[in-house]
Formats: structure tokens, sequence, C-alpha cells
């Protein structure tokens, strides 16, 4: 159950995020900013949960969408749920061109095979799963298009973010060396696990968005999961998420929750007019989703 109070003042939750302290009257905040061709976007909340209690729900809530691997470590294909290789999303697949393909797909090594295949929703399994096992074996995130390597894009957002640095500095050094090396042996890190979620972040029926990824806890000045975006199939050639619990500075039985979304949006980076045009409906698409997500923890 979410906190009704006025905020007290004088409250410091986090330095780096002066933001964090414009809580309403509820005891939440959105708030959102562009750098650098990334959205950054984020939600927080004061929760009646206990720190412990809150990431147990957080992990609950994770868990419905846990990816279980097949039992073979050779795997390629990975099977897709349908609502992502059926009906207007199977007519997209059908319709890909090396002009003009709605899928995030690299130019060379997925499209031109999936452009040759028979089976195009068979094929986008398998170009998914061959994703997934080199992310596993070798840390390799591939990129869409014309990029080749999506790991320092995603260092890149995880500076342009500013406080992951600041806060959690000995996460965010693993997470821009040793991690990428397939390292485990990080001080804070604590658990992992995949997820495979189907989003609608939009009105748009035509557009689910399927995401893959693996989510890495750690305990440093509180609880933070990185969440790595191995695949997605619409709007973003990068993106990660950040989810925080830390105590509520005026009542250490109480929580605070913290999600930040940090995005590179592709529609957004083609220029200042278009960015002007939708910046703002992805803004409160993001916002919509992150604060439903938000709201089944209270």
């Amino acid at each position: 159950m979410l906190v009704s109070f006025s905020l007290q003042a004088g409250v410091q939750l986090d330095p780096s995020r002066p933001h964090l302290n414009a809580l309403d009257s509820r005891g939440r905040l959105d708030w959102a900013d562009y750098r650098e061709d990334f959205l950054i976007s984020q939600s927080a909340e004061v929760s009646d949960s206990s720190v412990e209690e809150l990431i147990n729900k957080i992990r609950g809530q994770h868990q419905k969408t846990l990816l279980q691997l097949p039992s073979k470590a050779h795997f390629v294909e990975l099977a897709l749920p349908k609502s992502v290789v059926s009906g207007d999303q199977l007519e997209g697949l059908l319709e890909c061109s090396r002009q003009k393909c709605a899928f995030k797909l690299h130019l060379t090594s997925e499209i031109s095979p999936l452009l040759k295949s028979t089976d195009r929703a068979n094929t986008l399994s398998r170009l998914i799963g061959t994703r997934l096992k080199n992310y596993l074996s070798e840390k390799k995130l591939r990129g869409y298009e014309s990029r080749d390597d999506n790991v320092p894009f995603v260092k890149k957002a995880l500076k342009t973010s500013g406080f992951v640095k600041v806060r959690y500095p000995k996460t965010f050094e693993y997470l821009q060396g040793d991690f990428w090396k397939n390292q485990q042996n990080s001080s804070t890190r604590k658990n992992a696990y995949l997820r495979a979620e189907v989003i609608h972040i939009t009105g748009d029926k035509m557009q689910p968005v399927y995401r893959l990824v693996e989510n890495i806890e750690f305990e440093e000045k509180g609880y933070v999961n990185m969440e790595v975006h191995i695949y997605t199939n619409h709007f973003f050639d990068c993106s990660i998420r950040i989810f925080e619990v830390f105590p509520w500075p005026p009542d250490p039985k109480k929580s605070v929750y913290v999600v930040t979304d940090i995005m590179e949006i592709d529609e957004l980076k083609k220029s200042a007019l278009i960015r002007n045009l939708f910046k703002s409906r992805m803004e409160e698409a993001i916002s919509s989703f992150r604060k439903s997500e938000m709201k089944e923890l209270r």
C-alpha cells in the first residue's frame, strides 16, 4: 500500500538526482529527460513495504516471465510467443525487406537470411535464439541494421544515466568492464536470471514489444537490479532498465522504489522535428507501462 504524506523538508534521497526530492503528496514521482540520443524516464514511489518485502515482490513479479532454457546447452531456436509471429506480426515479417523491416534485425547477419527463408517465423526464432546463445556464451550483443555491436551503447546508456556511477561505483565499474568478459566475480553481484516478455507500451496493437533480457541483482547502497536487453523487436536500438530499492529516510521500515528506463529510440534520433512531435507521446507510453508494473507491487 502506498503512503499518503506530506514530504518532510530536507529529505535527501540521492544528491545525484535532485528531482527525487520532488515526490508528490502521495509519495510518487515521474521524471523524464533526453540526453545524447537516449530518453531517460524514471518513476519513484514510497511504499509501506519494507526493503526486504519489496525486493521479494519484485522477484515474484519477474518470476511470471522467467525464461526456461532448453535442457541442451547448444540450443539455437527459441520458442517465441504466438503474438510475436502471427497475425499482423507475421505479415510484417513477410513484408520485411532490406530497405524496410519493422523488426529489429542486423542487416547482413539476420535480415539477409530472413529474406531467403521460406518459413520466416521459424527463422526469426532461430535468429533470436542465436542472439541469446552468443550473449550467454560470450556476452555478445548484436546491434541492429548496420550496427554490429550494441555493447558500447549499453555502456554509454549507463554513463548517460549519471547516477549509476555516483551511487553504485563498484556495480558501474563491473558493468563497464568485467561483465562483458563474462566474469562473475563482482563483489556486489548477487543473482541473475533470464526473462522473456511481451509488452504493449502503446495503443498500437500491431507493435507488441517482445523483449529478451537478463536481470542482474546487485547489493550496493541498497538493492539495484540492472536489466540488460538482449533482444527487442520494435522501437529500441538499445535500452536498459534499472530497479532500485532503499530505505525511506524518515522511516526505515518503509522503502523507496525507483525504476529507470534508458532508451535509444529509433524514431527520436531522426531529427529534432520528429523528436518534438513524438517525444512526449513516447514518454507517456513508457511511463504508463512502468506505473502499471509498479502498481502491481503496492
